[in-house]
């Protein structure tokens, strides 16, 4: 009889398969310089996503976020969105070299120069969401961040020992919600992007329509008094970007524990309707596939 291998090890043999492709995937990519690996990340995953189950999710969303968009527009936006996905990750294994190059304008440190108490540094997947880091790498801020690991352990540990990029990085979930406490006591910036789904998040107006949206860094400006700064992320063309970065205004008299439900959701709302300007200005670079709303279809 043959002996089965034990699923354990039948999990690791497939982490270390996967791992090794995407090792060398990173290795070719490294070999490129960063506008060239965008182009032909962008050019491949425009090829392949619009073949995908995915991009019926896109079009579902585009229109359901935008009913006055035709079909056409849709197809349009969806399909420039891949490519705007494939840059992304072209220029995944370049980010130190983007942020240290001409290749970004950042517009609005002098907020964070005014600013000595860290905070919320708050985005959303739009233009490439790799360099958010920008702003803190300039100024030589403190700026943590959470992830999201993958399903490989070995691909997660690949991809995210890019920790150099923030101060500390954390994983998502009880040490992520602990990190942004300890994060903020410390006076230093916590960066998160906030325009996806959330399941433990609070139900709030995002185009018209209620999706699940984080709040915690909102809970945490409102107890503690730090500030809270959008930063916005625009793909200028090919691999160069803009940051525009604005202050948040709170409530006035923020910071005397004073976090309420209707606040909160007041606050929220406000943020949202933020991140639906960013898109609608850049639809193309936005994460369309994302399941967004309850109603968000495949």
């Amino acid at each position: 009889m043959k002996k089965s291998v034990p699923a354990n090890l039948r999990h690791w043999i497939v982490w270390a398969v996967e791992a090794g492709f995407v090792f060398i995937l990173i290795g070719i990519i490294r070999l490129m310089p960063p506008a060239i690996a965008s182009a032909v990340g962008g050019a491949l995953v425009g090829l392949i996503g619009p073949l995908t189950p995915w991009h019926r999710r896109s079009l579902f969303n585009i229109g359901y976020a935008m009913p006055e968009t035709s079909m056409a527009e849709r197809q349009r936006i969806a399909r420039a969105a891949w490519v705007n996905l494939g840059r992304v990750g072209g220029e995944f294994c370049h980010v130190r070299r983007i942020i240290a190059s001409d290749r970004i304008t950042i517009e609005g440190l002098e907020h964070l120069n005014a600013n000595s108490r860290g905070g919320f540094m708050i985005g959303a997947h739009l233009g490439n969401w790799e360099i958010f880091s920008a702003p803190a790498n300039r100024l030589d801020l403190k700026l943590s961040a959470v992830y999201r690991p993958t399903n490989n352990p070995i691909v997660t540990r690949l991809l995210y020992g890019r920790s150099s990029l923030y101060h500390r990085i954390y994983e998502k979930g009880p040490q992520g919600a602990r990190a942004i406490a300890s994060t903020i006591t410390k006076g230093e910036y916590f960066a998160m992007l906030v325009d996806q789904k959330l399941r433990e998040g609070m139900m709030l107006d995002f185009f018209g329509h209620k999706a699940s949206t984080a709040i915690a860094h909102i809970k945490f400006a409102l107890r503690s008094g730090v500030p809270i700064f959008m930063v916005q992320v625009i793909r200028t063309g090919g691999c160069r970007f803009h940051l525009r970065i604005t202050p948040f205004d709170l409530p006035e008299g923020h910071g005397r524990g004073k976090d309420d439900d209707e606040t909160v959701a007041l606050i929220g709302t406000r943020i949202n309707a933020i991140i639906e300007r960013w898109i609608r200005e850049n639809p193309e670079q936005w994460l369309w596939p994302h399941r967004r709303w309850p109603a968000s279809k495949g």
